[in-house]
């Protein structure tokens, strides 16, 4: 089991990310390099429990920052977002096929 110290040490690791993955949620829009960061990011979370729960948290914290944001505009960056995870996800299967 790790020490609190070796946690901390761990959660710093995955520091520069979830601040890169606060910066990208902040944003009113995404241009299409943006959405394929976030993407990539939480494919990445997917894979590492830690990083998981961090963007968990960054999201609560990102839901407080911007209390006002309406619902259409939510459906919009849900959507964006979908499509860049669909899209990345092809392309790693069609990766993965030409092998």
């Amino acid at each position: 089991m790790p020490t609190s110290d070796e946690w901390l040490g761990s959660a710093l690791a995955y520091r520069s990310v979830v601040y890169e993955y606060c910066q990208l949620a902040l944003r009113p829009s995404l241009d299409q390099a943006g959405a394929e960061r976030m993407g990539e990011i939480l494919q990445r979370a997917e894979a590492e429990p830690l990083l998981n729960l961090l963007i968990d948290e960054a999201d609560g914290l990102v839901a407080r920052l911007q209390p006002c944001l309406c619902e259409q505009h939510l459906h919009q960056q849900q959507q964006r977002l979908r499509g860049a995870i669909d899209a990345l996800w092809v392309n790693e299967l069609l990766a993965t096929c030409v092998r």
